[in-house]
């Protein structure tokens, strides 16, 4: 029972912060789409290529985050500064190549997904968008970065509040701003695509300074904060396993989301009406995917928690097995 109430008090907080951060994407395709099917399209396309940047940034974490979890279970907090320093340099250097590589190949991108039937006018309106929405967007992959880096340690080391509550505001932030923005209200000017993104940019920020601000005004109670920022040091040793052993988890979900977007686009063929469609239904989709990762990270969490305390491994693989039983279930 105290096992399944462990794992249960991780999960939800993952599942609905996790869920919150896609749920974004999802809800700038509803209130865009209201503006007109075009700019739907066009927003919907680019939330999907961004979902593969947004797994790239999930793996890369949490291949870094089965260490963090044994650090936290055997009271190492050097060792959980030293992943924590992992987790910011992996995920600026993901941001800043995504960033470059969206930028440079933004066009082609949209364009392979409005090769179907349909009128060449409204293709290149779609494609018009489309790379406004993914310009303005791109302001924000350096934020969402760095806040998951924040949120998953602090979910790893035992605090998951927290991370919950700042996606919660971030929701409630990019609602009120796109309400505002998109349509125009309270004198604002209407922005259309471009005020959908700049209001999840401007969430993603808020986001990232609540889950900052709370970690470091509580060094008490995340020691491993403390002098994070002195240096960009990390033990060799430790570098190659978290890159043996942790990457993997990155290059899985990397493939996985590339594979599901590449399905897209093969169904996008079939023309631009089915375009809309197709995507609204692949963001639904993945807010459910999202909540069968966080499961599994949940159990990650537990099982390396569990690991550094120097627990019996006949005892962890039981457990292993209960809760991998229970994750599905919930799924």
């Amino acid at each position: 029972r105290d096992l399944f109430q462990r794992f249960f008090v991780i999960a939800i907080p993952i599942i609905i912060q996790n869920g919150i951060t896609n749920f974004v994407s999802m809800l700038d395709n509803i209130m865009v789409g209201q503006v007109g099917s075009l700019q739907m399209s066009g927003v919907s396309i680019v939330n999907g290529l961004l979902f593969v940047y947004n797994l790239c940034i999930f793996g890369a974490s949490s291949g870094a985050g089965i260490f963090t979890a044994q650090f936290f279970g055997s009271h190492d907090h050097e060792g959980i500064r030293y992943t924590f320093r992992f987790k910011m340099l992996i995920c600026a250097a993901l941001s800043l190549l995504g960033a470059a590589f969206f930028y440079a190949m933004g066009t082609p991108l949209i364009g392979l997904y409005l090769l179907g039937e349909g009128d060449p006018a409204e293709a290149a309106q779609v494609l018009g968008y489309g790379l406004d929405y993914l310009h303005m967007m791109l302001w924000g992959v350096i934020p969402f970065a760095l806040s998951n880096a924040y949120a998953s340690t602090l979910r790893e080391t035992g605090e998951t509040t927290v991370p919950m509550v700042a996606g919660v505001t971030a929701v409630f932030v990019n609602l009120v701003l796109n309400y505002v923005l998109i349509f125009g209200h309270f004198g604002a000017p209407a922005m259309g695509v471009e005020g959908a993104a700049l209001a999840t940019v401007i969430s993603r920020f808020v986001e990232l300074a609540i889950v900052a601000a709370w970690t470091h005004l509580h060094p008490k109670k995340n020691p491993f904060i403390r002098g994070v920022y002195r240096s960009i040091y990390i033990p060799g040793k430790l570098l190659k396993n978290i890159i043996v052993k942790g990457m993997p988890l990155f290059v899985n979900e990397f493939f996985w989301a590339s594979g599901m977007a590449i399905l897209n686009q093969c169904y996008s063929t079939c023309g631009l009406d089915v375009v809309p469609a197709q995507n609204i239904a692949s963001t639904m989709f993945n807010l459910a995917s999202v909540a069968f990762l966080s499961l599994g990270n949940s159990v990650g969490i537990i099982m390396g928690q569990m690991l550094g305390a120097g627990q019996e491994k006949e005892q962890i693989r039981s457990a292993n097995r209960q809760l991998i039983t229970v994750a599905v279930l919930s799924g």
